[in-house]
């Protein structure tokens, strides 16, 4: 309770800061929509496939823009990389996104994606100059891709690893490394692989910067209260993690939309039937696709024949959703 009554008081601070810097309304027909209009494919691993930063985003540009479409399709895939590389060990290496990515784009057709690794690319372990060219190759080769079908590519840097809520089980030197024996100062490493994409930004190539977001903030509640955490389990954020994901990448995309401190927010929208319905939206196009473009984990391949179920579940929700935002 003491947590989540320091979360409640934090969060309003950060509102009304935030709300200060608001900038003026803009005209309609003068403001950018980097996801408007078009189709938008996220790739990313188990953060994506939770995904709850994508019904927030979702959410609230369908609030603020009623009458432009929008088409976003989520297909994270949990303990996935781009780099290709899995700790010693493993009963069955990770699954690798550029063994889908072709198929992605060529079923997706996406004139935009976004695209977030890092965080399993370090393999939870020391900084490896191996590992990270592999990680460098792998982001490369997806910017080549991408811009080779004509999309747009928007890098997300990788979130951040907290190891306070599992010090019982993370790794010091010397000792070895893995996913449920993390190096206790991973963070660090997703430090250079952050900043290494921030270098990469040109006028065509935007990187919106989660990692260095979100580590002031999590320092400022450890501040305050040093057992308080929005990474519990020390590598997935939980809602009011995905919530401050939304609120910088909506900052980068969307200025002009504003939105609240997250613990009231998140309680007001457990009850709100536009986000429920868009929440059930992204989870059903999300498995459906992720199915039909198939995939390789676990030593498992999953691939479906037909995405027209989908589709169809979809566009029932679509109107569903018409409906409350044009009654």
């Amino acid at each position: 309770m003491k947590s989540y009554f320091f979360l409640l008081v934090f969060s309003l601070g950060l509102a009304t800061s935030c709300k200060s810097e608001k900038k003026a309304e803009l005209p309609i027909a003068t403001v950018a929509l980097p996801l408007h209009n078009k189709r938008v494919l996220i790739l990313g691993n188990s953060i994506t496939q939770h995904g709850y930063y994508i019904d927030f985003i979702d959410y609230y540009l369908r609030k603020h823009y009623t009458d432009n479409s929008l088409d976003i399709i989520s297909i994270g895939l949990s303990s996935e990389t781009i780099s290709g590389s899995s700790e010693p060990g493993r009963d069955f290496p990770r699954p690798n996104v550029r063994e889908r990515l072709d198929r992605a784009l060529k079923d997706i057709k996406p004139d935009v994606v976004l695209a977030c690794y890092g965080m399993n690319d370090g393999n939870y372990h020391p900084l490896d100059s191996l590992r990270f060219e592999d990680y460098k190759n792998g982001i490369s080769e997806l910017k080549t891709k991408v811009e080779g079908i004509g999309a747009q590519l928007i890098l997300l840097t990788p979130t951040l690893f907290d190891p306070n809520p599992i010090a019982d089980r993370v790794s010091k030197e010397g000792e070895p490394h893995a996913y449920w024996h993390p190096y206790y100062k991973y963070n660090d490493v997703l430090t250079v692989y952050s900043d290494w994409l921030l270098s990469l930004e040109t006028e065509e190539l935007q990187v919106i910067d989660l990692h260095h977001h979100l580590n002031p903030i999590l320092e400022n509640m450890k501040r305050i209260t040093s057992d308080s955490t929005f990474v519990p389990d020390g590598v997935h954020p939980n809602k009011i993690g995905h919530f401050y994901m939304a609120q910088k990448i909506l900052k980068d995309l969307y200025p002009e939309v504003s939105i609240e401190n997250p613990v009231s927010e998140i309680e007001r929208l457990e009850t709100d039937s536009l986000y429920s319905l868009v929440s059930k939206r992204r989870v059903l196009r999300a498995e459906g696709w992720r199915n039909y473009i198939g995939y390789t984990k676990d030593g498992n391949t999953v691939k479906s024949d037909s995405i027209s179920a989908t589709i169809t579940n979809v566009e029932l929700l679509d109107d569903a959703i018409l409906k409350l935002l044009k009654p």
